[in-house]
């Protein structure tokens, strides 16, 4: 496919993900982009915006230099971040694929803004999740805001598509699920004891999950807040309970 800058401010993010690509913004995305192996098709640049980093990457793609009223017509907004590159979209397999693992997984479940999702997979990554399994309802990670707030690690952390078959057969395959909730019968966060492999089920900040994917999991827990307060943002949520449960954290 060739390269049009044009894209960018014609195709939306569902045109995006249909059409296989998916817009990088900024310095830090298109750099991990790069080291991780992903095939970017073209970048355009504002005038002023440092390149050093593009030739000490060695970049093999076209690249095209705009003034700054340019860059932001074509990204579609007002665009601080100097570089935007177009790029395919990595494929997410299906956690049927997953072979014999260890380690902690965090799965999403119906977390439907594309921010959470981007943060949750950032949080993950540096909490030393092994991977993210996306559950039904969840928005794309490769969507502009949610790799925004990944910075980029939807690229280097493992991601997985999943339903309630493929997580109920990873229970019979051994893994250890705990699904967060707010039941009367959940175990505080600090009383549970995985074992590995372990997948930490989160869902959505307003329905929380569904019965079918809680009688998958071994247990439920639940995080000790102050009285009259019953819940947290997900993201929030998620990044506790992964720092308090997966404890492979270096150093």
């Amino acid at each position: 496919m060739e390269f049009d800058p044009l894209l960018f401010s014609e195709l939306k993010d569902k045109d995006f993900s249909r059409s296989g690509l998916m817009a990088l913004e900024g310095r830090i995305l298109i750099e991990k982009a790069i080291d991780c192996g992903i095939d970017i098709l073209g970048l355009v640049r504002s005038e002023g915006s440092d390149e050093d980093w593009l030739a000490a990457k060695e970049a093999k793609f076209p690249i095209e230099q705009v003034d700054h009223a340019e860059i932001c017509r074509i990204a579609g907004f007002k665009f601080h971040h100097g570089a935007i590159a177009m790029a395919r979209r990595p494929d997410i397999l299906p956690a049927s694929s997953l072979e014999a693992v260890d380690g902690s997984w965090l799965c999403l479940w119906n977390v439907t803004d594309p921010s959470n999702v981007g943060a949750l997979i950032r949080s993950a990554a540096g909490l030393g999740a092994a991977g993210v399994l996306l559950g039904q309802g969840c928005a794309d990670p490769f969507y502009r805001k949610a790799l925004r707030a990944s910075m980029g690690n939807a690229f280097s952390l493992p991601l997985y598509s999943c339903d309630a078959v493929a997580l109920s057969a990873l229970a019979e395959r051994g893994f250890d699920l705990a699904a967060a909730t707010l039941s009367p019968s959940a175990l505080p966060l600090s009383e549970y004891s995985p074992e590995r492999p372990f997948v930490l089920v989160v869902g959505n900040e307003g329905f929380g999950l569904p019965a079918e994917v809680i009688d998958i999991c071994r247990g439920e827990i639940y995080i000790q807040m102050t009285t009259g307060i019953d819940s947290l943002n997900v993201v929030v949520a998620g990044g506790i309970c992964m720092y308090e449960l997966f404890g492979n954290r270096a150093g």
